[in-house]
């Protein structure tokens, strides 16, 4: 039995994309997402049934068919998660920095090859451009207004 596969993971020089294709589109309103090597904090590989128990359970927008789909974005704020899963037992996990989204969970033909093959262009990205710290590199408004203690720097 053929399963098609509704999402292509593409590894670039400077990031992911992910390319969806049928009703995906339609869940996740949008045709795919780039994302660059410097949001990505970590992939793994999952179970699916544990990814969605460390999910959200509300859509916005997303659709669903209990225990066979899952597609479009989970949840609101810094929880929230793009989706798109099927049938399979297990998942790429992408966590991610900053917004929309704060992790983007696929289903792909070999889990275990796309961990390798992502995990491999994010080692060598961080051999080859500068990270910037994810704390602390603006202050707030609130922050600046704070003086900084004496001796801070010792």
């Amino acid at each position: 039995m053929e399963v098609w596969m509704a999402v292509r993971l593409e590894v670039t020089r400077t990031g992911l994309r992910v390319h969806f294709s049928g009703p995906d589109v339609l869940a996740a309103c949008s045709r795919g997402l780039f994302v660059p090597y410097t949001r990505v904090l970590g992939i793994r590989v999952m179970t699916r049934a544990d990814a969605v128990a460390s999910s959200p359970h509300l859509p916005c927008p997303g659709l669903w068919w209990w225990q066979r789909y899952r597609a479009g974005c989970w949840g609101v704020g810094e929880r929230r998660q793009l989706w798109s899963a099927r049938l399979g037992t297990d998942v790429v996990v992408i966590y991610l920095s900053g917004r929309p989204f704060h992790r983007v969970v696929v289903e792909v033909d070999e889990p275990e090859r796309a961990h390798r093959r992502i995990d491999a262009a994010l080692l060598h990205s961080k051999k080859t451009s500068p990270r910037r710290a994810l704390r602390g590199h603006r202050r707030s408004s609130i922050e600046q207004s704070i003086p900084e203690p004496a001796g801070a720097d010792r």
